[in-house]
């Protein structure tokens, strides 16, 4: 069992907007094999895709995040995933509350049950959070 701890709506309020739905679509796409079948779902994800390049409105994204919510998909976990990353786009900054607990549950349902993808999103939360600081390592030769 994995010792890394899930990441929280809480802690996910920490990150600007934009890299809460950027963790929701990395969640997403750690199910991808179980919603790239499903329209809906595909939508939901190139919608909050699109959105994060400003090329899609919040309201596409509450169109695609509801139709990915009210398939009878046999994905359940997926479909739920695609769901949440769409949500999280949809609510604007304002929102954060709101877009973080869906990114979290994201996190939850792409992770039920595999540790390996709990450690993976940590990590990826991790570089979101402390981007600037990596960067600036980075770019000082302190990282190689």
């Amino acid at each position: 069992m994995s010792k890394i701890k899930k990441v929280s709506d809480k802690e996910l309020l920490l990150l600007p907007h934009k890299d809460i739905v950027r963790f929701a679509l990395f969640c997403a796409e750690q199910v991808k094999e179980g919603w790239k079948g499903i329209p809906e779902c595909f939508v939901a994800i190139e919608t909050a895709e699109r959105w994060l390049k400003g090329k899609a409105s919040a309201e596409e994204c509450r169109v695609a995040a509801h139709a990915a919510h009210a398939t009878d998909a046999t994905a359940y976990y997926a479909t739920y995933a695609a769901y949440y990353a769409a949500n999280a786009a949809t609510n604007a900054a304002s929102y954060a509350s709101y877009a973080a607990s869906s990114a979290a549950a994201a996190a939850h349902t792409a992770a039920y049950g595999n540790p390996h993808l709990i450690d993976a999103q940590r990590n990826y939360y991790e570089e979101l959070l402390y981007f600037d600081d990596i960067a600036e390592k980075l770019l000082l030769g302190e990282i190689v």
